[in-house]
């Protein structure tokens, strides 16, 4: 497995792919494909996620020639890039939900369990129960939340992307998301009085 490319590498892939290197597309596509698709299969219907995904990298073939990098992103977090390419895939996923006017769920349909509930193989059965039944409770209260709210919190904590990056994927300003993080963990924590 190779190593995630830096910022500034990614910055170059993108500037070499605005002037048609397709192998620099080809890596741009790599490292970002699964982080999307993780995005995406966590917001759509599991029968979406595929053509989504393919719409999102559509746009973005389309739109790389207008891409510019915001400065103020580009050395810390995940980068500039990140946060456009995400921001297109917030978008796309906004229009998917106007087309079907209904919400959908981070459970598996068939199966009901939560899609990112990945039992870590370093612990016991014990721990891995308890670390289970803890994700259900997070989910579940997660699901309470005001959708920007929950939004929010999963682009910083799922997806560690940075108050800048989630500014520029959310279009809302710094010190909103600042004050929407604080809110939604103070939402949080009153369903968690004892933790």
């Amino acid at each position: 497995m190779t190593p995630p490319l830096t910022n500034r590498e990614i910055e170059q892939l993108v500037i070499q792919a605005q002037k048609g290197d397709e192998d620099a597309f080809a890596q741009i596509f790599d490292a970002f494909f699964e982080p999307v698709s993780r995005y995406v299969r966590l917001r759509t219907k599991p029968e979406e996620a595929e053509d989504t995904v393919n719409e999102i990298f559509l746009k973005v073939v389309r739109n790389l020639p207008k891409y510019s990098p915001d400065k103020r992103i580009i050395s810390g977090g995940r980068g500039a890039f990140a946060a456009w390419i995400f921001r297109i895939s917030r978008n796309q996923i906004i229009d998917l939900y106007r087309k079907q006017r209904e919400q959908t769920s981070l459970h598996d349909p068939v199966s009901g369990e939560l899609k990112f509930d990945f039992p870590d193989p370093r612990l016991d059965p014990q721990q891995t129960a308890e670390q289970h039944d803890a994700h259900r409770a997070i989910h579940s209260a997660l699901k309470k939340l005001p959708s920007v709210h929950r939004e929010i919190l999963e682009l910083k904590f799922l997806h560690e992307f940075t108050n800048s990056e989630i500014s520029e994927i959310t279009n809302k300003s710094e010190g909103a998301i600042r004050v929407a993080q604080l809110r939604a963990l103070r939402e949080l924590r009153k369903f968690f009085p004892n933790d």
